[in-house]
């Protein structure tokens, strides 16, 4: 049994989770437009959720740092948790951090700032990074890898982030309006929040009952218009609870076209189009790595409350299927939801939370877990790899260096054992770690942005600035309906315990687990394996 100790957040709206309450049952919105974005100007004004980065700041930390620092110190307060212990892990989910830092070293810096001398994880699944640092951490207290987990979410948003966004043509000119008929797009913004997850009861009641990540296999940057990671990932959290049981789903309603018209169909195609649900980008933009905690945190608050959180901006239904939901608060006295995100890389993610002591998460059988194979790549050139080897898939010449060379490192590997294109679809997990993440793109990307007279951002560069995006691109040439997942780690040796971790919490599946470090064209590490897990007595 996993349950929240406690938790805190930050906001531009306020700091706390009451204040944060109040002002969103008050209709109030943290969405207005910004000329720059934290000191830098940007090239055209956004409407953007964004905090005063002065009010924050610790020094010797960036802003990133110290919002990870200052949430997890007032959620430590009071639990009595020693966050130095060896059985204290930091989790830290960002999309982004730093830009130009590895999002491993401000992780390492945060966690030694409490004395923690355990390498932190760090979750970077694009727009389900939240959802699914809570999943990890989940499943290393289940396995008894940890007895609590100081679980963080953060991005701040850059001038980098907001142009990859803007040539995506993604952002509303206005405050978005999730799932209404006059949707225009997402708005970004800041956030910070924390949970601490631990294996010992507390006095919140609130546990998490399980979770689930497939993969869409479809697109790296547009969600499948059939919805089936998300359809998958709901079905999973109906087998643990049903749906007349739930107090809602919160959802991810970005405000974009295709975002909310696939959740709606995965709700449809679910058989709940009954159950309430709720967003909250209306108030605070879209936080990226901090969306999936910061969402949870204030879901959970709010059914203490009896209350299910509105929709703002929500008018008129703008979706295929009509969902039930309200620009007003409502009752309710269920004390169970699920929280549903999606992202780039054509990855879904889903958690249930609950209240309720009648509903039990399924015990993880113990796995074996064998490795079938092992491939190693380094520095070759890839293009010469691809041509003798495969050379039947032209999008590859599209991808970045990490795409490529993770995509080609695991379909040699595939290969060679006689398995390409044959894999089991539902019950194959692709899991890709690095310490360095897509810094090479990242490098890429803000070329185009750099010379603002010669300002050119390239989206076809942009989707590649998320390291998950290798992980999409092995799923969608193999049509892995499976987990997709990404982490950036400083220690290549943790990729070990996240794959025990992962393994004895599915039913017996197939991994692909990478090490995929890229440093350059011409410096890169490629270490992959095919890995056969199944239940023991």
């Amino acid at each position: 049994m996993v349950t929240l100790l406690s938790d805190y957040i930050i906001t531009p709206m306020a700091e706390g989770v009451d204040p944060n309450i109040e002002s969103i049952l008050a209709g109030e919105s943290a969405i207005q437009l910004h000329n720059d974005a934290h000191g830098t100007p940007l090239h055209t004004p956004v409407m953007a959720s964004l905090l005063d980065a002065d009010k924050y700041l610790i020094d010797g930390y960036t802003l990133f740092e110290s919002l990870c620092i200052r949430v997890a110190e007032r959620a430590l307060e009071h639990t009595g948790i020693d966050a130095a212990s060896e059985r204290c892990l930091f989790v830290v989910s960002s999309t982004k951090g730093d830009i130009w830092e590895s999002i491993a070293v401000s992780a390492t810096r945060v966690a030694k700032y409490f004395n923690n001398s355990q390498e932190p994880v760090v979750v970077s699944a694009a727009c389900t990074s939240g959802v699914c640092a809570q999943l990890t951490a989940y499943r290393l207290i289940e396995a008894g890898m940890y007895d609590t987990a100081v679980v963080i979410g953060c991005d701040v948003q850059s001038d980098f982030i907001i142009s990859g966004f803007e040539c995506l043509n993604a952002l509303d000119h206005y405050a978005c309006k999730p799932f209404d008929l006059c949707r225009g797009g997402l708005n970004l913004g800041d956030a910070a929040a924390c949970m601490v997850l631990s294996k010992w009861c507390s006095n919140s009641g609130w546990r998490l009952a399980g979770g689930s990540i497939h993969n869409d296999a479809n697109h790296i940057s547009g969600p499948s218009r059939t919805a089936e990671g998300s359809l998958r990932c709901l079905q999973d959290m109906l087998s643990i609870v049903p749906a007349e049981a739930l107090a809602c789903v919160s959802l991810h309603g970005t405000g974009t076209a295709y975002n909310d018209e696939m959740e709606s169909i995965a709700i449809h195609r679910a058989g709940m189009d009954g159950v309430p649900v709720s967003a909250l980008k209306g108030n605070y933009g879209h936080t990226m790595g901090a969306a999936g905690i910061l969402e949870c945190i204030l879901t959970i608050h709010a059914l203490d409350r009896g209350l299910i959180l509105p929709v703002k901006g929500y008018s008129k239904q703008g979706t295929t299927y009509a969902l039930n939901i309200s620009n007003e608060a409502r009752s309710t006295e269920a004390k169970s939801f699920i929280k549903l995100l999606s992202g780039f890389g054509g990855i879904n993610a889903a958690l249930l939370w609950s209240k309720d002591a009648t509903q039990i998460a399924p015990v993880a059988a113990l796995k074996s877990v064998e490795v079938i194979d092992r491939l190693e790549l380094r520095n070759d050139d890839l293009a010469s790899g691809y041509k003798r080897e495969l050379g039947d898939y032209p999008k590859f010449f599209k991808m970045d260096l990490m795409s490529k060379a993770g995509w080609l490192g695991a379909e040699l590997l595939l290969k060679r054992n006689g398995a390409r294109g044959i894999l089991d679809a539902e019950n194959t997990v692709v899991i890709i770690a690095s310490r360095s993440g897509s810094l090479c793109n990242d490098i890429n990307f803000n070329k185009t942005i750099a010379d603002k007279a010669n300002y050119y951002p390239s989206p076809s560069l942009f989707v590649y600035t998320l390291p998950n995006i290798v992980a999409g691109e092995m799923a969608i040439k193999e049509h892995i309906y499976g987990e997709t997942a990404s982490y950036i780690l400083s220690d290549k040796s943790q990729l070990d315990t996240i794959v025990a971790a992962t393994a004895a919490a599915l039913k017996p599946c197939q991994i692909i687990a990478g090490w995929v470090e890229c440093r350059a064209a011409d410096d890169y590490e490629v270490d992959i394996k095919l890995i056969k897990t199944k239940e023991t007595k």
